[in-house]
């Protein structure tokens, strides 16, 4: 165990503070999961299956558990909501596969239970999926093919516990014999890898935002609406905020508390602005509240402002992705960071799992060809709650502060609107910002921040 230690803080930790500027070391306060007597046995295992690095492969350098990519207090740099504070997450690296870096950045997990498809390109239809999907994958040290051999370790992990790791309150066997009323030497190993999923996607849809954000007080305080009415859209929901926020201004009834005052006023209007040459953020049609996300897919131009910036600009315009007809999906090379030495490989994100006949994406009448080209580049809106602790933002994990970002999706728009994005999302063409929206939009961005500390 001490062994392990030391390797995630040679590999992790170190390069880490050596890397960045804005890493502040502090305590670490620690989680006793088994001390939490008041919560179902389901959770608490859960928990401690979510945290023990021992499933990951053997064969790798770095283990590994679902919280090395989660984490939330268990590192001294500080506070994270469920995300870890990687461009891209490390993986292990091995003789056959020598990569340190996963595909993408590690989004937060709160409120991830209530997401239709999982993961930034949607690969996953559940959690159980997911957790089955991560405990046999790349995140795990694990290479393709070995599924079958990650899952028998999986199981000789859990027989042969002896009460360790994080969280133990007995061996996994007696765990489980409480939690499912199972022995784990007489079922088959699919079943116990289906009460693993179980357990851990049970924990996992515990994760929630708690809704107390400053933003949420301001709103609640003026009587603004949570989340849209049923069947109305992000547009909608914003330009029926704004009017009730009107009529409060003009009233002079408009309460401010601190954290929301009238620089994160002016920043919540841009935000959901949707239409309009100045100040029109239009962020609200695909950061819907609660959550400030709509949960679908979109191309926001991020895949290819990365893929051009080693290549060239207009080379990911150039590029030759083949027809529904003749695609094979999941695609290695199109499931792939972008590598300077070989222009073949991209990332196109939902493209490589959309589901061409069932999505609830393809619009009517709209051939598959025509729907998987749409499809290029698209990936899941993250939620905006928390951002103060999910940096580096977007899924290639370049931009760590809001101004970036900002600046990012401005310049994307006006790309868009010179038809220079390769199937660039139509909501693109309606934002309108400029560095003068930067101050207040960062102030409203803010105002989403809950106080982790409070515990979760």
């Amino acid at each position: 165990l001490m062994l392990k230690k030391a390797i995630l803080f040679i590999f992790l930790i170190i390069p880490a503070i050596i890397l960045s500027d804005r890493l502040i070391i502090r305590p670490v306060e620690g989680r006793n999961i088994a001390e939490k007597k008041d919560r179902p046995a389901i959770l608490r295992l859960g928990e401690r299956l979510f945290r023990d690095d021992r499933f990951s492969t053997p064969k790798g350098d770095l283990p590994a558990s679902c919280s090395t990519c989660h984490l939330l207090d268990e590192d001294p740099q500080g506070l994270r909501a469920y995300a870890d504070f990687f461009n891209r997450s490390w993986v292990s690296s091995r003789i056959l596969d020598p990569r340190r870096l996963e595909l993408r950045n590690s989004p937060t997990l709160f409120d991830v239970g209530e997401m239709e498809r999982l993961h930034y390109d949607g690969e996953f239809p559940s959690l159980e999926a997911l957790v089955k999907g991560t405990l046999s994958g790349r995140p795990m040290g694990w290479l393709p093919g070995e599924e079958p051999a990650a899952f028998d370790h999986v199981l000789k992990v859990l027989i042969n516990d002896r009460a360790e790791g994080p969280g133990a309150a007995g061996t996994y066997r007696e765990e489980f014999r409480k939690t499912f009323n199972v022995d784990l030497e007489k079922i088959d190993r699919d079943r116990a890898l289906g009460l693993v999923a179980k357990a851990i996607a049970e924990f996992t849809r515990t994760l929630k935002t708690r809704k107390d954000s400053a933003y949420d007080k301001f709103a609640l305080l003026n009587g603004l609406d949570a989340s849209p009415a049923v069947g109305e859209d992000g547009p909608a929901f914003g330009q029926k905020t704004i009017a009730r926020l009107t009529r409060l201004e003009q009233n002079k009834t408009l309460k401010f508390i601190p954290g929301f005052g009238q620089t994160e006023l002016d920043g919540l209007k841009i935000f959901l602005r949707t239409e309009g040459e100045n100040s029109t953020g239009n962020c609200v049609a695909c950061h819907t509240p609660p959550n400030f996300t709509d949960r679908s897919f979109h191309n926001k131009g991020i895949s290819q402002r990365e893929y051009d910036k080693l290549h060239g600009e207009g080379r990911f315009a150039a590029l030759v992705i083949p027809d529904a007809s003749t695609s094979v999906r999941p695609s290695s090379q199109f499931r792939e960071i972008p590598s300077p030495s070989n222009p073949a490989l991209v990332d196109l994100g939902h493209w490589n799992f959309v589901d061409l006949k069932q999505s609830p994406l393809r619009r009517a009448g709209e051939s598959d060809d025509a729907f998987l080209r749409r499809m290029i580049g698209t990936f899941k809106t993250p939620t905006l709650r928390n951002l103060a602790h999910t940096q580096p933002y977007f899924h290639d994990g370049l931009y760590h502060k809001f101004d970036e970002i900002l600046e990012e999706m401005r310049l994307i728009s006006e790309m868009a609107r010179e038809s220079r994005i390769r199937q660039a999302d139509e909501e693109l063409l309606k934002i309108r910002i400029s560095k003068a929206d930067f101050k207040p939009l960062s102030a409203f961005l803010d105002s989403l921040n809950e106080d982790l500390r409070r515990g979760y």
